[in-house]
């Protein structure tokens, strides 16, 4: 494994004098990346790789054209995804639609490189309701100013391990906050959290998403979260923990799905 090695300069400046000091840096090795999401709906579902960045890049993760991508599962079906001429490094199959309980298998053949993974999926998911809480004249704002403290409700199916993950959507924007959680301490139990990082007014349109993933996943997700790069792939010592085989890093999860949608008054 080969390292890339550059030269910081740092000026330290005095009342009297000027010192040049000489720091070697070690730059990541550039990786190739795959992001993988499966979904249960028709046109939903992309494949995408690409190489990580390194210290000193930052024009974006170069994509990776012309690889062979096919997604089969423990049914005996296969599925080749197929780059998009509009986007490279991006592979998709409109008709692939995720079934519950079945574990999907990656194939990715680049050149003379090959990586693997593999991902199941549980049952059928579905939020019971999404509800909320008025605040009137929260910390920092004017004593009349209402917000809405908002809640995600499902049922976990008991006869399972479950790994979720919730994302909302306000107005149309995704939230950068994403809610892990596992059914550890309420398997067969109804679950209720609320979106604690995002603010909603009156007038807005909420949007939530809940996935259910396998546990490779959601210990990606989780180790992200904990990241303290800025970027799931920087170069730094912090990459998540991914479930891709054959030198590769990132992610291949295929997952079942629910959406609701709340107005706020």
């Amino acid at each position: 494994m080969k390292n890339l090695i550059y030269i910081a300069t740092i000026v330290i400046l005095s009342a009297s004098c000027q010192k040049v000091i000489d720091v070697p840096v070690n730059d990541a090795e550039i990786q190739t990346v795959v992001e993988g999401t499966l979904f249960d709906e028709p046109n939903k579902s992309s494949v995408k790789i690409s190489k990580s960045g390194t210290v000193y890049d930052d024009t974006g993760f170069p994509a990776v054209t012309g690889a062979v991508v096919v997604v089969s599962d423990d049914q005996g079906n296969s599925w080749t995804f197929v780059e998009d001429v509009a986007v490279p490094g991006m592979y998709r199959d409109s008709s692939f639609v995720a079934q519950p309980n079945t574990t999907y298998y990656l194939n990715i053949t680049n050149g003379d490189d090959v990586y693997t993974s593999e991902s199941a999926t549980q049952s059928d998911i579905a939020f019971d309701s999404l509800d909320y809480e008025i605040t009137v004249g929260g910390f920092g704002q004017q004593s009349a100013d209402t917000n809405f403290f908002t809640f995600f409700n499902f049922t976990d199916n008991g006869a399972e391990t479950n790994y979720y993950r919730a994302i909302p959507v306000i107005n149309g924007k995704r939230s950068n906050t994403y809610y892990l959680s596992d059914d550890e301490l309420y398997n067969g139990g109804t679950y209720r959290q609320p979106f604690f990082a995002e603010e909603m007014k009156s007038g807005d349109t909420l949007q939530a998403y809940l996935y259910s993933m396998d546990k490779a996943n959601y210990t990606f997700f989780y180790t992200l979260s904990n990241n303290q790069g800025g970027s799931p792939f920087s170069p730094t010592p912090g990459n998540p923990v991914s479930n891709i085989e054959g030198g590769a890093i990132g992610y291949f999860g295929v997952y079942m799905t629910d959406n609701d949608t709340l107005i706020f008054p």
